[in-house]
């Protein structure tokens, strides 16, 4: 199993951490990890990266992309107040432009010589994000994906592992296995799995508030599943616990999108709204040994949150503890 350090690459976050990728890799090597999981998302070139392996890719994620890929011209001026706004954010229109950049991300995987890509299987209309009122169920958006990926990679008969990761919205949260089953078996790429993402599957359970909590329910859902139990490939690790933001801010922030019109102000309480719910700490319990003993994974990638290099390497070292592999 390689252990691996969540990374997006910008030059933001190498002059958080100082000498860029050497300062880096240093890191890695002095905390034992094999290596970065990271973004490009067209915003980076693969060929910048330097001194560090780039193991995992983890491909740019629209939340709401089934607008574009429907060219459902209503919901796209909804949410971007223009078609033309909406070409600009996506790059192009239609289902083609999402074709084309996944095709794009897939050849920049191979270009960083990734051992695997991570793809999210959801979609969630930006209204819908405080309602949970979704236009469309689980089985409307995997089918939908799959269409999507698998014009993505036809005709590709080799490249890095395919690993489809779990979100709380419609589409793969794993709560149902024969659903899964029945996705992974639709994608006509042959080396493909699951990316278990903690935080997520906790997302799916408003019960949960603690560590056991979160035990109880992976060997629930997870463990106690042949199927999930035989695809999932990696973990990306990772806790929430949002149930104060629940109790204490999540109605204020209802009401001040009721209210609010400008797109931009908009975006700004959605995303507070999300990395409350999201919030990406450290997975700081030893539970999770027990969950690793139990599922025969490749990857285990840290995809905690950090503002600066001092609480970056006071986390790593806090989550190497916990640790026992």
């Amino acid at each position: 199993m390689k252990k691996l350090l969540s990374f997006i690459a910008s030059d933001n976050h190498l002059d958080q951490i100082g000498d860029g990728w050497n300062e880096l890799d240093k890191i890695l090597q002095e905390y034992k990890l094999d290596g970065i999981e990271t973004m490009t998302g067209g915003f980076y070139k693969p060929e910048n990266i330097e001194a560090v392996k780039p193991i995992g890719h983890h491909l740019l994620y629209f939340p709401s992309w089934l607008h574009m890929w429907l060219e459902d011209e209503e919901e796209l001026i909804k949410e971007f107040e223009s078609l033309e706004k909406a070409v600009e954010v996506y790059g192009g229109w239609g289902r083609q432009r999402l074709i084309d950049f996944y095709r794009e991300e897939f050849l920049d995987s191979i270009k960083m010589g990734a051992e695997y890509m991570v793809f999210h299987v959801a979609h969630v209309g930006l209204d819908e994000v405080f309602s949970d009122n979704f236009k469309y169920g689980n089985k409307q958006v995997l089918d939908h994906t799959i269409d999507l990926l698998n014009e993505v990679f036809k005709d590709v008969e080799d490249g890095p592992i395919l690993l489809l990761e779990n979100l709380w919205w419609p589409g793969m949260d794993l709560l149902n296995e024969i659903e899964t089953k029945y996705f992974l078996d639709q994608i006509k790429y042959s080396n493909k799995g699951i990316m278990l993402d903690l935080s997520h599957l906790t997302l799916t359970d408003k019960n949960i508030e603690n560590f056991k909590h979160v035990e109880k329910y992976i060997e629930e859902i997870i463990l106690n599943s042949s199927i999930l139990k035989k695809h999932i490939r990696g973990i990306h690790l990772n806790a929430t616990f949002p149930n104060s933001y629940r109790r204490n801010k999540l109605e204020e922030n209802k009401n001040k999108i009721a209210v609010t019109e400008n797109r931009m102000d908009r975006y700004s309480i959605i995303i507070d709204h999300i990395t409350n719910l999201d919030s990406h700490k450290i997975y700081d319990h030893a539970s999770i040994n027990k969950i690793l003993e139990k599922l025969n994974i490749e990857y285990l990638v840290y995809e905690f949150k950090w503002k600066d290099k001092k609480e970056l390497l006071k986390n790593l070292d806090k989550q190497n503890k916990v640790l026992l592999v």
